[in-house]
């Protein structure tokens, strides 16, 4: 046994001893140093490094339940993702008044584009002047940008007259109308910014998803900021979560503009995949559209099913529901569709970037310094991060498939006939009903939960990644003294 005991701890690097914690002086319960000791070359792979990985998610777990009030973090999240979801289902409810789909009037959506194109084309040639005015002065070398826009006042008319001339070259080059018998057809009209939803106005779509997408990083941009900052706060006390969003707010800047890089990649990923008009080379990189088509059928079959049924099908509980609000569960699922890829575009862009934040509040980088410093800390600890992040979802997935439990005590099942969808199921009994419901209630909050973990875990790795850092120099010097 001694022996079968040794080889498994060599291969699978398990231990019989916990791991070591440090408590740290504010007695938030975070380590103040790495919490799990080893090599500084690891992060290429191996049991060290899966260990690390998973120590550092189990860290985060400790850290946690020894302060409950961070789970002000879990619902605050929860909020803000439900606000999304909510902001997603808006969209497509949005007044039929706002949208024009008939070729007689489509004018305003016409007016509304070339003021939008306007807009957008002098701001950012108003940035570009002071940009080149900044870096072009002749008295003492480059100048602030803001003084270069100072001077740039200076150009306001020419720099609108060249706005409106790219503007209705755009609407020429890209939109087309003309006037015939008196009404107004616009060829390409998926290039109008505010069109229906069947035609696929790219401006509408961009607007929109940058509006939600930005709103929604900035909230949890910040909410990650207050985390980092009350863990690792240097006065004597334990640091509540809400004083660290109340010293987050020193940072509003940085955390402003971190916010709009990522919801702009963010956009531009999804509606490159979403967009049914791309380029059909880029079809088979289209990570996206693939993405979208196994979510519609994953969530179609999670509509008929027990318990997520009574949660997804308002008719369940709301009968006779207007088809306007998908009374059959569609329109819930098509927002949790898009929900859902933005939340994987956005924790994807986050783990790319994961020590952004930390590097922005506690080291006060510049964001070019904290996104070149992250990148540089992420090719140390790559292992440890993948490591984390699956362990993490694999709890989220072990919890979803108690599902079983309740799919295998009720029969439901969903055919398609020579005509409409034919849907039947026994239907359960209150309390099974009511367990269903607790059950997608708490597999909910175990998401938020395993987000916390997360955000948590992020100090430790970056704690760790920093550790490696430190100049090996170091190490000679004290073997000679």
């Amino acid at each position: 046994m001694t022996r079968v005991s040794e080889i498994t701890e060599h291969w699978f690097g398990l231990c019989r001893k916990p791991p070591v914690f440090h408590s740290s002086q504010t007695g938030i319960g975070y380590p103040a140093e790495p919490a799990h000791e080893g090599s500084p070359d690891g992060g290429a792979g191996g049991p060290e490094t899966i260990r690390r990985g998973i120590g550092a998610a189990l860290s985060g777990t400790k850290t946690l339940i020894h302060n409950p009030q961070l789970l002000w973090f879990s619902l605050l999240v929860g909020l803000v993702l439900a606000v999304h979801l909510i902001a997603q289902a808006g969209l497509y409810v949005m007044p039929e008044w706002f949208f024009f789909d008939d070729t007689g009037s489509l004018l305003p959506s016409l007016v509304l584009t070339f003021v939008a194109g306007l807009l957008t084309v002098f701001c950012l040639g108003f940035l570009l002047a002071g940009l080149a005015l900044s870096l072009s002065s002749k008295k003492d070398g480059p100048v602030s940008f803001f003084q270069g826009l100072k001077r740039a006042k200076k150009y306001l008319i020419p720099l609108t007259g060249g706005s409106v001339v790219a503007a209705l070259a755009g609407i020429q080059l890209f939109v087309h109308p003309f006037i015939a018998r008196g009404e107004l057809f616009v060829r390409n009209t998926r290039w109008l910014l505010f069109v229906d939803s069947h035609y696929g106005g790219l401006p509408s779509l961009l607007v929109q998803t940058f509006a939600i997408e930005l709103l929604t990083v900035f909230c949890l941009v910040f909410l990650l900021a207050g985390l980092v900052l009350s863990l690792s706060s240097e006065e004597g006390d334990t640091v509540s979560f809400f004083q660290g969003l109340s010293k987050a707010k020193k940072y509003l800047r940085p955390l402003t503009g971190w916010s709009v890089v990522v919801a702009l990649a963010g956009t531009l990923i999804y509606v490159a995949g979403m967009y049914s008009y791309v380029p059909a080379w880029f079809q088979p990189f289209n990570i996206v559209s693939a993405l979208q088509s196994t979510l519609y059928e994953f969530l179609f079959n999670v509509r008929y099913t027990f318990p997520f049924n009574f949660v997804l099908v308002p008719t369940f509980y709301v009968p006779n529901l207007p088809p306007v609000f998908g009374g059959e569960g569609w329109l819930i699922s098509w927002a949790l569709e898009d929900t859902l890829i933005l939340s994987a575009i956005t924790v994807f862009l986050f783990v790319l970037t994961l020590f952004v934040v930390p590097l922005l509040v506690l080291e006060r980088k510049s964001l070019k310094e904290a996104v070149l410093g992250s990148c540089t800390l992420m090719k140390n600890i790559r292992g440890e991060v993948a490591a984390c992040v699956l362990g993490l979802g694999m709890v989220v997935f072990a919890a979803w498939l108690a599902f079983l439990l309740f799919r295998f005590s009720v029969v439901d099942l969903v055919w398609w006939a020579a005509g409409p969808m034919n849907a039947t199921f026994t239907h359960p009994s209150e309390a099974w009903i009511a367990a269903g419901l607790l059950y997608v209630l708490a597999l909910a909050g175990l998401v938020f939960v395993v987000a916390t973990v997360g955000g948590i875990a992020v100090l430790d790795l970056f704690r760790e990644a920093k550790s490696r850092q430190m100049p090996r120099s170091a190490e000679p010097s004290r073997e000679m003294s």
